[in-house]
């Protein structure tokens, strides 16, 4: 009966992708551009953008959407199910960018768990560094210019780089010893943020062809 149940699994398994595109994590406190990275990445390079900001506030779960406007994180099975849910509709042949997710340094352990089933793994942790005094400033210009109310209220702000120190920065430690951190400064322009690192990870256009960047 064992034997029957490890071969239905193996069927129900994704076939594995012939070239697997880079996976990669952007990290970073609030307001540090991660949206902003992510999203040029995958317009200018065809990378996958999954973004657990979108999902959520897509979801029609009230009462998580209520818990993230006062600063909190969404509880790990939530999470989990809805990054199974997009996975299962990416090629993994494709780059993918996780914006967004791990936040915890058990959450980095579900999703190398999560990358594995589906014969994949995850290539660098991207750290966008930034000192909260100009983190703070870029989210109070982005809550004027997006009427985002979660972002105009200082208290909700200060839970979430409180928040960030004490569950997200253990990360940094993480995939530095594991040799799949780097780290960028962010205090730069966003052009020049995404220069910086698709020169140091030599990611190439969606024709194929390799930008040319200048060092930052």
């Amino acid at each position: 009966m064992e034997t029957v149940k490890n071969f239905t699994e193996f069927l129900n398994e994704r076939e594995l992708p012939d070239v697997q595109g880079k996976i990669l994590i952007i990290m970073g406190p609030p307001g540090s551009g991660k949206g902003t990275f992510s999203t040029k990445l995958a317009e200018r390079n065809g990378f996958v953008h999954i973004s657990t900001g979108d999902l959520i506030r897509n979801s029609d779960d009230k009462e998580l959407k209520a818990k993230i406007a006062k600063g909190e994180y969404a509880d790990d099975k939530t999470m989990v199910r809805m990054l199974k849910k997009e996975l299962e509709k990416v090629d993994l042949s494709k780059g993918i960018i996780f914006d967004g997710f791990p936040r915890t340094i058990k959450q980095a352990g579900m999703l190398d768990s999560l990358l594995g089933k589906l014969g994949v793994g995850l290539n660098h942790a991207i750290y966008l560094d930034l000192n909260e005094e100009i983190a703070k400033k870029r989210i109070l210009k982005r809550a004027e210019k997006e009427n985002r109310k979660d972002d105009k209220d200082s208290e909700v702000v200060g839970k979430r780089f409180r928040t960030y120190e004490e569950k997200t920065s253990p990360l940094i430690d993480l995939y530095k010893k594991s040799r799949r951190l780097k780290k960028f400064d962010a205090s730069q322009g966003s052009e020049e943020v995404y220069k910086a690192v698709t020169k140091s990870l030599g990611i190439k256009t969606k024709d194929g062809k390799k930008k040319e960047e200048k060092s930052t």
